[in-house]
């Protein structure tokens, strides 16, 4: 009798214990799915971004503080296919990116808005990413920042733009990356936040070959119209440009040529630059620049550039920078020194 009741006691402690552990179980699985749920909310809410840059110049009767740059970016993820970007400059208060983009296959995904024209290695890069200040005197001049068409846009356009990659490949470090970038699109050719004025739209493409995981060759070309000096007429602006690139996240080298035909002028640039980083902290930089804006004339601008960049925190750095600049008129010769605070967040 005595076994029985122990029996018995035994079965009821373990119908007890195995209730309790299920109740417990499905408490967790019910946790664990609210925070699934939360957390898959909050992947789709926007993120916010941003930086600033301060500068102080020295030069030939210079000598002024400014803020260069002052941007705030909202990105977000819709879904896995979908995400969106705008990016605001409050300095010249004016709308720099606005677009959406459908990421269907990696070799094949579409962009629609207003953002950067798929044009030369350089004009990809942020002002958080570039090595120097400012851009090269070739990529200002002929790719929508000051370019000799009037054209002041910062190297965006509003358009639809095509793009992808293809021939995945696995460094020797194990890093994944592809051989063939491709991006082409079509664009009003007016700059931002401007509708067009003609009925023709303007066609930009960009090819990389990326034969090592560290290195890209690179070839663009932008064939395109604009009013010139406001008149009815057309006149041409057509862009070609060829570059490499190497980049092991420690040592940087490229360099770029590009050309242009702009009206009745024709004119080519081309800039070599060598970066080598130390302890991901301090950057030297060395650029040479290049850039004949009329080739009928004699006229030709040579700048020699020197900087160092010091990341003091992960969101916190400076640049000092000396741009000596030459000219076939040797009495325009002048240096420039340029000090950047640079902040973000």
């Amino acid at each position: 009798m005595k076994i029985v009741r122990n029996i018995c006691f035994l079965f009821v402690g373990f119908v007890v214990i195995s209730t309790s552990l299920c109740s417990q179980n499905q408490s967790d699985s019910a946790f664990v799915e609210k925070v699934r749920k939360w957390e898959n909310f909050v992947s789709k809410m926007p993120k916010f971004s941003g930086f600033v840059n301060a500068r102080y110049q020295w030069g030939d009767n210079l000598s002024s503080f400014d803020i260069r740059r002052v941007r705030l970016s909202v990105t977000g993820d819709i879904n896995k296919m979908f995400d969106y970007k705008m990016q605001i400059e409050f300095m010249s208060p004016k709308i720099l990116d606005a677009y959406a983009r459908v990421k269907i296959k990696p070799y094949f995904s579409v962009q629609a808005g207003q953002f950067k024209v798929p044009f030369s290695i350089e004009s990809a890069y942020s002002p958080l990413t570039m090595e120097c200040a400012d851009n090269s005197l070739a990529i200002s001049k002929l790719v929508g920042y000051s370019d000799l068409s009037g054209i002041s846009a910062n190297g965006r356009d509003i358009g639809v733009m095509i793009y992808g990659s293809a021939g995945k490949m696995t460094s020797k470090r194990g890093k994944d990356f592809y051989v063939f970038n491709y991006s082409v699109g079509i664009f009003n050719g007016n700059g931002i936040n401007i509708k067009d004025r003609n009925l023709n739209k303007d066609v930009v493409g960009r090819i990389n070959i990326n034969p090592l995981k560290d290195l890209t060759i690179s070839a663009s070309g932008y064939y395109g119209s604009y009013y010139a000096n406001d008149s009815t007429q057309y006149a041409t602006r057509n862009r070609a440009s060829a570059g490499i690139l190497y980049d092991d996240q420690k040592l940087l080298i490229r360099g770029e040529y590009t050309h242009g035909w702009t009206n009745k002028v024709e004119s080519y640039g081309f800039n070599a630059v060598a970066a080598y980083t130390f302890i991901k902290k301090l950057q030297p930089i060395l650029r040479f620049d290049y850039f004949k804006e009329n080739i009928l004339q004699q006229e030709v601008q040579m700048n020699y550039t020197a900087s160092f960049k010091y990341l003091i925190v992960k969101n916190f750095g400076l640049q000092i920078s000396y741009t000596y600049q030459t000219f076939k008129d040797k009495s325009k010769n002048s240096g420039l020194l340029d000090l950047v605070m640079i902040a973000s967040f």
